[in-house]
């Protein structure tokens, strides 16, 4: 995987999150009738839930990188 892949997987995956928890804030608004605070949470909840996404992802590709027979070792 490319580097420029690597930083598209991570952004798109970020961005999908806080989307996500926007748009479910939206809706929790719309129905219960709670304008804006539902938003502002799920906002919030989705911005976690971006951040431990990346943590993730970029752990599983240091892990990968580790791991590769051609990685560097430093003594």
């Amino acid at each position: 995987m490319s580097t420029l892949a690597r930083g598209l997987r991570i952004g798109a995956e970020f961005v999908a999150a806080i989307l996500v928890g926007s748009g479910i804030g939206y809706l929790i608004d719309m129905v219960a009738g709670t304008t804006p605070w539902a938003l502002l949470i799920m906002f919030m909840v989705g911005f976690a839930a971006g951040i431990l996404n990346v943590t993730r992802v970029v752990a599983e590709l240091n892990a990968q990188r580790s791991s590769s027979p051609d990685a560097d070792e430093t003594d």
